[in-house]
């Protein structure tokens, strides 16, 4: 059994690992067709986009990945980019809840 575990531990860890993630949420949004709908930035919305960009775009160890995804979204998809911050931050939390778990 513990070998079972050490094996999906090795699969988390290589599928969440920043430049593994942020190339499949590059991939997903060049394939993504979005509904056509507005979304309103709100307050709550700019806190978030706040929080990323100092959490995942100054401290984090994927700053690179994730500002390079931002970019990438603004020049190429700009209608994406509010689910590319949704993305990245969703791939932050799954790096947290993988490394908080391995007992």
């Amino acid at each position: 059994m513990a070998q079972l575990k050490c094996g999906y531990h090795h699969i988390l860890q290589s599928i969440y690992r920043p430049r593994n993630y942020y190339r499949r949420v590059r991939t997903f949004l060049r394939e993504y067709n979005q509904p056509k709908k507005t979304i309103s930035m709100d307050f709550q919305r700019v806190i978030a986009v706040f929080r990323s960009s100092v959490r995942l775009g100054i401290l984090g160890k994927e700053r690179f990945q994730y500002w390079w995804l931002l970019v990438w979204t603004l020049m190429r998809f700009p209608q994406h980019f509010p689910l590319a911050i949704t993305l990245a931050i969703y791939g932050y939390h799954y790096r947290k809840v993988m490394t908080s778990n391995r007992r």
